[in-house]
């Protein structure tokens, strides 16, 4: 089943022009099987492995206080981990997430910290994903709030210390969101950069520098399509921040700055708006590290 479930939904990149330094790409359109309602746990699929045996999942109670959140799998074993918020529908064979409420999170946290400036290593976390009927989501919330993160680059400072890290800021190097509306697009994917490695927290005193006023590039990397999946690739590695959909390069940005901090990786849905419940389907979901 799920050999012939992969068939069906790996994306084909066909070349439509090329030259030097570039090359357009478009994704086929793939049949996505029809749900079950049955679920199991998405330890039971092989082809989340990569990312399952090296994460644990962060989790938060829904509508329970923003920013609030437990853990399971801490030990990276997921075999008994599946809940109505987390789990594979054995139709689809999709591994599901889902969050009702404001800054609450169902991500999966690879565990492994990595140091962004290492010249001939790379590490990728890789998606085929589909957020489901996110505008009918927000309709609800106010509209400065009309965000959903389903991938991130996070740091734990410049030092693992067991917490947050010496060095900690709290701010995430990457977040790829969808946005109901921004700059007068609607339904698009966005990639919110943290442009330098100031603290730019209430706490940090820095609100009001310059610093602080330009610590984030959005860069809009493409139209939401709600039929089919989207398949993102993060690497990071020679003090780059390369983000690829659908095949295409869209991002390719120096991140010297950041060099001095420990790297992770965070997968799933964090809420960014209100009033409302998120839910993304992973058709495939991967963390690798590479080695050039």
């Amino acid at each position: 089943m799920e050999n012939k479930t992969l068939l069906l939904l790996v994306i084909s990149l066909f070349t439509l022009g090329c030259h030097a330094n570039n090359v357009a790409t478009k994704k086929t359109t793939v049949i996505i099987p029809t749900p079950s309602g049955t679920h199991v746990s998405p330890a039971n699929y092989s082809r989340f492995d990569s990312i399952l045996n090296a994460s644990k999942l962060q989790i938060s109670t829904p509508n329970a206080k923003p920013g609030s959140k437990y853990e399971l799998a801490t030990d990276s074993n997921f075999s008994d981990v599946v809940n109505e918020h987390f789990y594979v529908d054995t139709g689809s064979e999709a591994l599901v997430m889902s969050m009702q409420g404001y800054k609450l999170r169902n991500e999966l946290r690879v565990l492994p910290n990595f140091k962004s400036d290492l010249p001939s290593t790379f590490y990728h976390l890789s998606a085929d994903v589909i957020p489901i009927n996110p505008r009918e989501a927000m309709n609800n919330s106010p509209s400065k709030n009309d965000a959903m993160t389903l991938l991130q680059v996070h740091n734990k400072g410049t030092f693992d210390d067991g917490k947050h890290g010496v060095g900690y800021i709290p701010h995430p190097l990457l977040r790829i969101v969808y946005e109901k509306s921004r700059q007068g697009y609607e339904d698009n994917y966005w990639a919110i950069i943290k442009n330098n490695n100031v603290n730019c927290s209430a706490k940090s005193g820095n609100r009001g520098t310059s610093e602080c006023k330009n610590a984030y590039l959005r860069l809009r990397l493409g139209q939401f399509d709600p039929e089919q999946p989207t398949k993102f690739d993060v690497i990071v590695g020679n003090k780059k921040l390369v983000i690829k959909m659908d095949g295409k390069t869209m991002v390719d940005h120096d991140i010297s700055y950041w060099q001095a901090f420990l790297c992770y990786f965070k997968a799933g849905v964090y809420n960014q708006f209100e009033n409302g419940k998120s839910e993304a389907h992973f058709y495939n979901l991967t963390y690798k590290i590479e080695q050039r």
